[in-house]
């Protein structure tokens, strides 16, 4: 159930007990209003008729006086009318053809004037006086069905109306409690879009300085508050990924020369390894050395060591292909990985230009740095099919390029190194 139509119910509710109950008072007031009222003209026409009847009853005219309660027991309210003596003897009286008076009507005594309810009916007494005594009194009896039916149908017609106007109330209350509540309600619906589509950038239109305006700002502040941690959040999440990037690039590169390294040479020998037992496809791993290089370290320094071991990867990598992968493995020793090669000629001419390449004149600090390159090439599938033992193999071609006197290349060979 909407908001609106909840205080609706609870007004209108609140309301209905509330028209209910003054309706009810105020029939009840009216009932004893018009029947006092009732009661009081009544009164009047008693005490004129005891005015008009005293000589009647002084000079004991019984049929004057009868005609005279006829005249007014014709009225279609009267029951019945009793004039009576001193004595409390009936000395006339007229009596409605539907009504049997009660006994006990004639054991009041009457000196002042006074009214007994009994139902719908009403029992007036009046005394009759004649020139300050008392001789005798009249009794009346005067139905008020008819003015029941009449107070009934007016209750109803008034009934009708606070039954129209509460309608009318019910409808308009439901309209201005709408207009009142739509700020809020609009509220209501933005709040169920940010929830939905988690769009915090939305924002609540401030239409009023009231209760629902301060409402409105505060969530416009919390939706800005929530925009803002997200946006920072969304910020450290990329700055936690690029830094766990650049970690992960940390981990498989070498600080000095920004070369893959040990671990991501192994990661690419496993990669081709695994491959090649079900495939044609040829690779070189290359085991590079630098000769002579503790000498630089020692008598230039170790500033001149990084240098050197910097262009020498520098020299490398211009000359070999984009998927090719030069690594340093620590020291001054390198690993090249040739994947998906043509042939054996290919790797070995191009280990040739390395050898040609390291050895122009590297100058560091306008120092010549007097170092040679060993390099052993060793191939799978052809020498081996695992990782550890390719590297091995090309180790072992390396030490022979050494013992052949370095700077030069040698192949991986099961006969030489047996």
């Amino acid at each position: 159930m909407s908001l609106v139509r909840r205080l609706t119910q609870l007004n209108m509710s609140v309301m209905a007990a509330s028209m209910i109950l003054v309706f009810t008072l105020t029939t009840m007031l009216l009932w004893f209003v018009v029947r006092d009222r009732h009661a009081e003209t009544a009164q009047v026409n008693l005490a004129q008729l005891a005015h008009n009847i005293v000589p009647m009853l002084v000079f004991d005219d019984v049929d004057t006086a009868e005609r005279e309660l006829a005249l007014v027991g014709a009225q279609k309210d009267v029951l019945f009318i009793a004039l009576r003596n001193t004595n409390g003897d009936v000395f006339s009286e007229y009596n409605a053809p539907s009504f049997i008076p009660p006994s006990e009507i004639y054991k009041q005594s009457v000196e002042q004037p006074y009214i007994i309810y009994s139902g719908v009916k009403m029992m007036l007494y009046h005394p009759v006086s004649f020139k300050g005594n008392v001789e005798g009194d009249l009794i009346m009896v005067i139905d008020l069905t008819n003015m029941l039916y009449w107070f009934i149908r007016l209750i109803l017609m008034l009934a009708i109306l606070i039954g129209v106007l509460f309608t009318i109330s019910a409808l308009l209350l439901s309209r201005v409690q709408r207009t009142a509540l739509r700020p809020l309600l609009s509220l209501s619906e933005l709040a169920q879009k940010v929830s939905k589509e988690h769009d915090f950038q939305l924002r609540a239109k401030v239409v009023r300085n009231d209760e629902i305006g301060i409402l409105t700002r505060s969530f416009n502040e919390l939706l800005k508050r929530v925009d803002i941690s997200q946006a920072e959040l969304r910020q450290q999440l990329e700055q936690e990924q690029l830094q766990g990037l650049q970690l992960k690039q940390m981990v498989k590169t070498d600080p000095l020369t920004n070369l893959p390294n040990r671990l991501a040479l192994n990661t690419m020998l496993k990669e081709i390894t695994n491959g090649s037992s079900d495939s044609t496809s040829l690779s070189c791993l290359m085991f590079i050395d630098l000769d002579n290089f503790k000498f630089v370290n020692d008598n230039f320094g170790h500033d001149a060591g990084d240098d050197t071991l910097i262009e020498v990867g520098n020299r490398i990598s211009a000359i070999i292909r984009s998927d090719d992968l030069l690594c340093r493995l620590g020291g001054d020793e390198f690993a090249l990985l040739l994947p998906n090669i043509e042939s054996t000629d290919n790797a070995e001419r191009l280990a040739g230009r390395i050898v040609t390449s390291i050895n122009r004149p590297i100058v560091i600090k306008n120092t010549i740095m007097p170092i040679g390159i060993s390099i052993g090439l060793a191939y799978t599938p052809l020498d081996t099919s695992s990782p550890m033992e390719l590297l091995n193999c090309a180790d072992d071609a390396m030490y022979a390029a050494k013992r052949a006197g370095k700077n030069n290349f040698q192949v991986y060979s099961k006969k030489a190194s047996a």
